[in-house]
């Protein structure tokens, strides 16, 4: 919970205004992983972050009110769903654990874990600042595919990140620090460079 608040909070220093939505969010890797590596059992940790990270950009705007409780409640829901149907898909169409030797392993979890999962948040967290009135109707598309966007390349770079940190076998996983992270990395840098 505290590594998804803190990187996320890091993450939404490229957030658009009104501040919920950025062009990449790591949180979103570490909680798919995480579940993926140590079991469901960690979907609270992945709701108490999103909440406090929530809550953090909402003090950041004013003083707390119920809507912005509401906000974050609603975006702290989203995320652990999407964590959670992140894995399923993951367990369901490719197998966990896995090495993702596999070209076919490879593509499939970049589609289901990446952008297949990560339309539920985008879609919570939208939703839920047009229906607080944060952001009118006009700015909910931008704000959604943002959101989306953020989601599912923070899953596409984090995730990886973290079984090479985290996940069995830690030779395999460990062998790729070069071939896979480096790469990654770079990417990561080169994405906020581009993005300021």
């Amino acid at each position: 919970g505290l590594a998804y608040a803190v990187v996320g909070r890091l993450a939404l220093m490229l957030a658009i205004p009104p501040g919920y939505a950025t062009a990449i969010f790591p949180s979103a890797g570490i909680a798919v992983a995480a579940l993926l590596i140590w079991g469901n059992r960690l979907w609270p940790g992945v709701l108490l972050g999103s909440l406090l990270l929530n809550i953090w950009v909402s003090s950041d705007q004013g003083p707390l009110t119920m809507v912005a409780l509401a906000v974050a409640s609603t975006a702290a829901v989203g995320a652990t769903v999407q964590a959670l149907a992140g894995g399923w898909l993951v367990r369901r169409v490719i197998g966990y654990p896995t090495s993702l030797a596999v070209e076919r392993d490879i593509i499939g979890f970049l589609l289901v874990a990446g952008p297949l999962a990560c339309v539920i948040n985008a879609s919570f967290g939208a939703t839920a600042l047009l229906a607080t009135q944060v952001i009118n109707a006009s700015e909910y598309a931008y704000t959604w595919f943002t959101w989306w966007v953020g989601d599912a390349i923070g899953v596409l770079i984090t995730a990886p990140l973290m079984f090479i940190l985290f996940a069995k076998p830690k030779a395999l996983w460990l062998s790729r620090r070069k071939s896979v992270a480096l790469p990654l990395l770079i990417m990561l840098v080169a994405e906020i460079v581009l993005f300021v």
